[in-house]
Order: structure tokens, then sequence, then C-alpha cells
């Protein structure tokens, strides 16, 4: 079992991760996170066009080690 913190980035910012989570490696803290991240889209989508939601998996010394990201893309095909 390792230590993972999860550093969040959503609408309101950035809030570091402040508790440890412990999972057995580091698929089952990115799985962790694909869920955390679907939650924060639950929330609320980016409110502007290029905008993102993320999670940033940290290590144990809090190095980060994977980004995972919910980017809001719009693109017009055609004009009104």
């Amino acid at each position: 079992m390792s230590l993972f913190y999860f550093k969040t980035i959503d609408n309101d910012g950035t809030v570091p991760g402040d508790l440890p989570f412990e999972f057995a490696d580091l698929f089952a803290a990115v799985e962790e996170a694909k869920h955390v991240l679907a939650e924060m889209a639950l929330d609320g989508l980016p409110q502007w066009p290029g905008g993102s939601l993320g999670i940033e998996v940290q290590n144990s010394d809090r190095s980060p080690i994977v980004r995972l990201r919910l980017e809001l893309k719009v693109d017009y095909i055609r004009s009104p």
C-alpha cells in the first residue's frame, strides 16, 4: 500500500490535497482520481470554453506523478 495526495483544480481555484489516501498502487489511485473528477463534473462543468477541471495525483513526497483533466471545448461548425 502507498500513500497518494489529490490536488484538485476546479471553477473555484486550486485546492492542495491535505489528507493522504492509501491505495494498493498508482493504478488504483488513478482509478479513484477518475471517480473524483466525475463527481467534480456533477457539481458543474468548466465555466468557459478552454476551462478545465483537474486532479493532480501526487506521491507521498507530494511530487506530481499523474494529471487528469476534463476540458470544456466548444467548436462552432457554422456561423449562426
